[in-house]
């Protein structure tokens, strides 16, 4: 089992970096990915299995896939008229519900009875989990907050008419 997980791993990485189509070297990435997965699950550590899975062939690879198809060369099709009430609306109708959804955040009764976890023998996915979601919920939202303005920072960067 080893030696499969480790080709798989070998030809991902090497169809990585021989790929001249950048779409498929990163799906051959994710290739890469679940054959170290599989090496984790050698190793008896099916957390990292699972997090390698998750993270990285999930998230990490839809972001790149993202950044690769957005910087692709491609023609636009034309933007049409915007008025600037609508940029200035969106932005106040943006910033209420952002504030809203910190108001109701911070003053919910499950904010004030999460209390960090003491853990105690081996880590499984279900300790990640409360863990993620009772002690660390504000940090994981507003790095998911982070994500979604380098996003939309990406996307204005890129699209020179928006």
């Amino acid at each position: 089992m080893f030696a499969i997980f480790a080709l798989i791993t070998l030809f991902g990485a090497l169809s990585v970096a021989f790929q001249k189509n950048l779409v498929v070297a990163g799906l051959c990435m994710v290739l890469t990915f679940f054959g170290v997965a599989g090496l984790y699950l050698l190793l008896s550590n099916p957390v990292a299995a699972a997090l390698q899975i998750i993270v990285y062939s999930g998230a990490i690879v839809v972001l790149v896939l993202f950044v690769i198809m957005l910087l692709s060369a491609h023609e636009e099709e034309p933007a049409g008229r915007t008025m600037p009430i609508q940029r200035w609306g969106s932005a106040v109708v943006a910033l209420a519900l952002a504030a809203g959804a910190v108001r109701v955040v911070l003053t919910s009764g499950f904010m004030q009875a999460m209390k960090p976890l003491k853990i105690q023998g081996p880590m499984n996915l279900n300790l990640v989990g409360v863990e993620l979601f009772r002690g660390h919920l504000v940090a994981f939202e507003v790095a998911g907050l982070l994500l979604l303005a380098t996003m939309i920072g990406a996307v204005a960067l890129v699209k020179k008419d928006l």
